[in-house]
């Protein structure tokens, strides 16, 4: 069996630290999580970094971590695998299959239930706690999770805009083209994964907008409210 080999050892340490720390979950006061979400174009993996940043310079254990749609996806894809295949492959490292295993039941599943499966990966990240779920509708998810706190991003056009030429060096009308163009794709994932719409506000405990606040006061914003509710 042939995996994807877009692990990075940073992706697997992190991983590794995770698993350790939350192998046993406590069902009566989960560790809390955070989903954020954001319009395209917004400081979305910034903010999730320097967030984690800040937990962990008080975080008793294993520290928080970010869990990117990369992670998710892969984990999603491999679905398809039987929990006997991932322990057989030469491929898959003994990291990536105790997380593995983590998730995946004894069946095959469809293709086309992978939406419903990533749905359980983002859920069982979720539960375990202590990281930051970055996109990938994780908010819709986890909406009866008390341990959960969801954060979003937005922002003027003309903000997003420029923050795409910055980080991908285009000009200004193609920089408009490429986040008209991934938007609609997020909107077409969004509407496949599941009801609801992302943009609704009550979704969500903060709602911040990236073209007042930089990086380090969203995050302190989100640290801020941890801290007030007592779930970090």
């Amino acid at each position: 069996m042939s995996l994807k080999k877009i692990w990075t050892p940073q992706m697997e340490a992190q991983l590794l630290a995770w698993h350790q720390q939350h192998q046993a979950v406590d069902p009566v006061q989960p560790a809390p999580c955070i989903t954020l979400s954001r319009e395209f174009g917004c400081q979305g993996y910034p903010v999730a970094e320097a967030l984690v940043k800040l937990l962990n310079v008080r975080a008793a254990g294993e520290p928080w971590i970010v869990v990117g749609r990369q992670i998710i996806d892969e984990v999603a894809e491999l679905s398809g695998y039987t929990v006997e295949q991932i322990e057989k492959s030469q491929d898959t490292s003994a990291t990536l299959k105790a997380i593995f295993s983590m998730f995946l039941d004894r069946s095959r599943a469809e293709e086309t239930e992978v939406f419903a499966y990533m749905r359980t990966v983002i859920r069982g990240f979720a539960r375990r706690g202590k990281c930051v779920l970055v996109g990938r509708g994780g908010v819709l998810a986890v909406q009866d999770l008390p341990n959960c706190i969801n954060l979003r991003l937005v922002a003027p056009l003309a903000f997003r805009i420029q923050q795409i030429m910055k980080t991908h060096n285009l000009s200004e009308p193609d920089a408009g083209k490429y986040i008209a163009l991934h938007q609609q794709q997020r909107d077409d994932f969004i509407h496949r994964f599941g009801s609801g719409n992302i943009a609704d506000p009550t979704l969500y405990h903060l709602v911040v907008n990236n073209a007042h606040l930089d990086v380090v006061d969203i995050a302190a914003l989100a640290d801020q409210y941890l801290s007030r509710y007592n779930l970090n």
